[in-house]
């Protein structure tokens, strides 16, 4: 929790005296001129670009070979930072504290707010609008990304969301059908509840996720149980255009209650309080668990081929969103340039336009190199083995094909199990925007969140009623709702 929270506490007031040296360091081009200049075919190409990123391709994995080939084919040296994943937010912030600011940045949910509306990221709305490169991007994925009418960041891909996995060889086993409805659904856990494993021993999990709450404030707070919150909301929410706290609308008492029944009777995991996406990924590799909630698309592939390292014959189906529930989509992480960026339009045409071309540089960006991480003969492309791994092969470098937002058309035949993942996500997701800036919203996330954790944490395993739960939330909360909400709504 504490590493999630630091997405948040400071950024108020760390991105405040960041803004302080920025306004003041040299004249900046608005993004009027900025567009102008791009548009009349005066843009310079920049020599090196600085990139502080959480999702690239890992050094160890080729990172090096990556940056020669972007070198070779643009004649740019591009520069990347790579921090660890969970301290990504505190070394970004403490980049730009002590004014080793990069050109451009990875960022994702309330920092992009954060930052944008502090002075510290460039607008690029104009640039976008006015691209021909990007026209035929699909565009919900940019306007997902509005702050207050601006966008401070351009979609790296498609943000993507979670869907429910269950042990396709428990449903066949048990003679099961793939559940429709909530009640279907809870008759399968009752089913894997009874299952036995190797020695006999009822040890099964029938569901587990990473938390009853999310608190990776770039993905939706909903977005590991949805089956049980189906329509709820525990963050604030929007109802006929106002702001409202979700905690306190109507639906969210029968998702506790649905959390709290399950709980009792067995089919949620114990540990779901205190369970990690890593750990819960473990328990379903070692094939403890008949359904969790993960990520759609490649994680299809991955966690079944995990699972048969631990049991030969165990499968994986990714299953259509129930009756009484939609999947959710995040808005998508995206690349941001910093105000202070010396030649922004440079940057924005040959890496932002290059990287989501629609051909060679997005084949760069997904795939990798030709004959280095996927090789074409007879005019079949296939990938070559990670260096990480060759048992496995190579996985991308920074964009999946799978969740590219052009038209980009993917030479290398995707892993069946991928497909069929994100098929059923596509079904009807829903995408969920960015908050508006609030420097009160910033300010109430860290504690908020921990109210909202400890008081679904105690409803659900049973301390606490709902009704005990849902006064003790209104009444720890009230002055920080009220000061969000106030300000979200003028």
């Amino acid at each position: 929790m504490k590493k999630s929270i630091l997405r948040s506490v400071g950024l108020a007031l760390t991105v405040s005296m960041v803004t302080v040296g920025l306004i003041g360091c040299k004249p900046k081009k608005t993004t009027e001129t900025v567009a102008k200049t791009a548009i009349a075919g005066e843009v310079v190409k920049p020599t090196s670009i600085k990139i502080t990123t959480d999702t690239f391709l890992k050094p160890e994995d080729g990172m090096a070979d990556f940056t020669s080939a972007f070198k070779t084919q643009q004649g740019i040296d591009l520069q990347i930072t790579q921090p660890v994943h969970n301290q990504y937010y505190e070394k970004l912030s403490l980049q730009f504290v002590s004014g080793a600011i990069p050109d451009v940045l990875e960022i994702g949910g309330s920092s992009i707010a954060n930052y944008g509306s502090k002075g510290a990221l460039l607008d690029l709305t104009d640039l976008i609008a006015k691209s021909t490169v990007l026209k035929d991007v699909d565009k919900k994925y940019a306007d997902s990304m509005k702050v207050n009418g601006k966008i401070y960041a351009f979609p790296l891909q498609r943000g993507g969301g979670t869907i429910t996995y269950l042990r396709k060889d428990w449903l066949e086993k048990l003679n099961l059908k793939v559940p429709t409805t909530y009640d279907e659904y809870i008759a399968v856990l009752k089913a894997f509840k009874n299952m036995p494993d190797s020695n006999g021993n009822k040890t099964i999990i029938p569901y587990s996720a990473a938390g009853l709450i999310s608190d990776d404030l770039s993905v939706p707070a909903a977005m590991y149980v949805r089956e049980f919150y189906q329509d709820a909301v525990p963050d604030f929410t929007q109802v006929n255009g106002k702001w409202v706290d979700g905690m306190a609308q109507p639906n969210i008492k029968a998702a506790l209650e649905r959390m709290r029944t399950a709980y009792a009777d067995g089919l949620i995991d114990k540990e779901i309080v205190t369970n990690k996406t890593s750990s819960v990924r473990d328990k379903f590799y070692a094939g403890k668990i008949g359904a969790f909630t993960y990520w759609a698309g490649d994680w299809n592939r991955v966690i079944e081929t995990n699972l048969q390292k631990a049991v030969k014959d165990g499968t994986v189906v990714a299953i259509p969103a129930i009756k009484e529930v939609k999947y959710l989509e995040r808005a998508p992480l995206g690349l941001a340039i910093s105000s202070t960026a010396k030649n922004p339009e440079g940057i924005f045409k040959y890496l932002i336009e290059f990287m989501n071309d629609g051909k060679d540089g997005e084949m760069l960006f997904t795939n990798g190199i030709k004959d280095l991480n996927y090789t074409t003969k007879d005019g079949v492309s296939t990938k070559l083995p990670s260096k990480l791994d060759a048992k496995i092969p190579f996985p991308k470098i920074y964009k999946a094909a799978e969740f590219s937002i052009t038209k980009f058309k993917n030479p290398i035949e995707l892993d069946k199990r991928t497909v069929e993942s994100l098929s059923v996500f596509d079904q009807a997701p829903v995408l969920v925007p960015l908050f508006p800036a609030s420097d009160v919203l910033t300010k109430a996330i860290p504690d908020l969140l921990r109210i909202k954790k400890e008081v679904i944490s105690s409803i659900v395993i049973g301390k606490m009623s709902v009704d005990e739960g849902l006064a003790k939330y209104s009444k720890d909360s009230k002055t920080l709702v009220d000061g969000v909400l106030a300000d979200l709504n003028k």
